[in-house]
């Protein structure tokens, strides 16, 4: 009886444990969230894992904006003069909200480029919101498809591998846009 009872706390402190990575993936958007899809399925199998990737990939998308939003109320606007950031504030709302639907289509676009860029807008929150579930949904159920189909039909060490080069690729590509943006900076 004793051990059901710190079975289920164990299960219950590593389901808010994963919550609390999924919206930490989902709020930064930069971490590819293929790598938390996969050990959300592994967890809980697909339905529980989809439900813990979508809580996160959607709740996570709104945090984000407001921290986004926060951050660049703060920030020296020197940087927004970047032709990527200025595209985004010069749309209308109605714009904003289409291409924010657009973006998240894509199930491999940096999240956070997209967050941050609408976080420099006029759109309220609720629109974001709106307009991010909407675009998340095919894309995170795609990921879904993807990782699940993985976690089936190959053995472990090859997710593992699989999983590690994901990773690898995008701490690369990563630190090769700091180093890009270093001569961007200097010249502003």
């Amino acid at each position: 009886m004793e051990a059901t009872f710190i079975d289920n706390l164990l299960m219950i402190f590593e389901y808010l444990f994963l919550l609390l990575v999924n919206l930490a993936v989902g709020t930064v958007g930069f971490i590819p969230s293929v790598l938390i899809t996969a050990v959300n399925i592994q967890s809980y199998g697909l339905y529980g894992g989809a439900i813990l990737t979508f809580t996160g990939e959607i709740v996570g998308a709104l945090i984000g904006f407001y921290l986004y939003r926060f951050g660049f109320s703060k920030a020296d606007p020197k940087w927004m003069r970047h032709r990527f950031w200025q595209k985004f504030q010069l749309q209308s709302t109605k714009q904003v909200y289409s291409m924010v639907i657009l973006l998240r289509l894509l199930p491999f676009m940096p999240s956070g480029l997209v967050t941050a860029g609408a976080a420099l807008t006029q759109i309220s929150g609720k629109a974001f919101w709106f307009a991010s579930t909407i675009g998340k949904i095919p894309a995170v159920i795609l990921e879904l498809a993807a990782v699940y189909g993985v976690t089936q039909i190959a053995p472990k060490n090859v997710q593992y591998a699989l999983f590690g080069l994901v990773l690898l690729v995008s701490i690369a590509l990563w630190l090769k846009s700091i180093k890009q943006k270093k001569p961007l900076q200097s010249a502003d």
